[in-house]
């Protein structure tokens, strides 16, 4: 049997197979979705539809698609960004030698396999000159090569490259498919599986990391103990928080990114408990303190706050000064004093 099992992605997957079946192949794809939606499992999936040689591909069990899966497959390359440079320093782009030890290998015919497949995730974080030497290859592709390519943010991508791309976009797995799946696939209690799945907003991948990782959820504790304490604080608190989480932000973007799309989603429950909307709320093990500060704004103030932070999110996005970004945002923070309830 074919194993397009990806949750939530049925319609792509069987997009994908539809079009090997009929031999309509593309050489290069554009998987856009949120972090940990499953971009990259997809690719590794098409990675071994493409290469398989049991009966049904993707079987995941013949040798090429168990090489695949260990990340040992001659001719399938994952490409990111590496976590260290050899100067240890944190990088934050793909670079232009990657990209060019790419074409070299493309120039090659497969080795073990069928297809040379290529995947750069987060294609988004190539270079300048790193985008300009691969559109080169996307322009005049050599034979038995597929690329694909998975973004968070399609739009900083160059055009010449989305436009040579064909683009498929991941949908919000539904909330009751991940539920399932941590139910009956991992073992997790009713309870747990459903706050997971609720805090994932639709991204299997970060339930089932999150579900393994505990991390995960100190961390996002930490993050809504900054905003709970930011809210209840003076400005002195919140510009020193403004210039830590910017220097943060300077090594290690991704996280700031993701305490922003956290305040976000507790903040939107405050406004949900506000509206009396508590079925969609998402963080529902700190029910108690959203009610509580739910009943010391109004909707406005909610709805402002909200605002704020997506507005903060975009100028980042941007590459607005995060000392800057941050502060405004802390300043537009409406002032809740004397809640009885922390987040701890």
């Amino acid at each position: 049997m074919a194993d397009w099992q990806i949750i939530g992605q049925k319609n792509v997957a069987a997009f994908l197979a539809k079009s090997l079946e009929k031999g309509v192949l593309c050489h290069a794809y554009l998987l856009t979705a949120p972090e940990h939606s499953g971009k990259t499992a997809l690719a590794l999936k098409l990675a071994q539809a493409l290469n398989c040689t049991g009966d049904n591909s993707p079987c995941g069990g013949c040798e090429s698609c168990r090489r695949i899966t260990a990340g040992i497959h001659a001719d399938v390359r994952l490409i990111s960004v590496q976590a260290a440079d050899e100067d240890g320093k944190n990088r934050v782009e793909l670079s232009i030698e990657q990209v060019r030890e790419i074409n070299h290998a493309v120039s090659l015919p497969p080795f073990e396999g069928k297809f040379r497949v290529i995947i750069i995730d987060e294609a988004e974080r190539l270079s300048t000159g790193a985008a300009n030497a691969l559109l080169k290859t996307l322009e005049e592709p050599p034979p038995g090569v597929v690329f694909i390519l998975t973004t968070v943010r399609e739009n900083q991508l160059p055009e010449t490259i989305r436009s040579r791309c064909m683009k498929l976009r991941l949908a919000a797995a539904p909330r009751r498919e991940i539920v399932r799946f941590l139910e009956h696939g991992l073992g997790f209690p009713a309870e747990r599986a459903d706050l997971l799945a609720r805090l994932s907003q639709g991204r299997a991948g970060w339930a089932i990391t999150a579900a393994r990782d505990e991390g995960l959820q100190l961390e996002r504790r930490d993050n809504l103990l900054k905003l709970t304490d930011a809210l209840g604080s003076g400005f002195d608190f919140r510009f020193e928080l403004a210039d830590k989480l910017s220097q943060r932000f300077g090594k290690t973007r991704t996280e700031i990114y993701r305490l922003l799309d956290q305040w976000l989603s507790f903040c939107r429950d405050i406004l949900l408990v506000k509206l009396d909307i508590k079925e969609e709320v998402i963080n529902t093990d700190y029910e108690i303190i959203t009610a509580e500060l739910a009943s010391r704004i109004t909707a406005a103030e909610a709805q402002r706050l909200i605002g704020s932070l997506n507005a903060t999110r975009r100028h980042l996005e941007q590459n607005a000064s995060p000392r800057l970004a941050l502060e405004v945002l802390m300043l537009n923070l409406p002032v809740i004093k004397g809640s009885t309830n922390r987040i701890g």
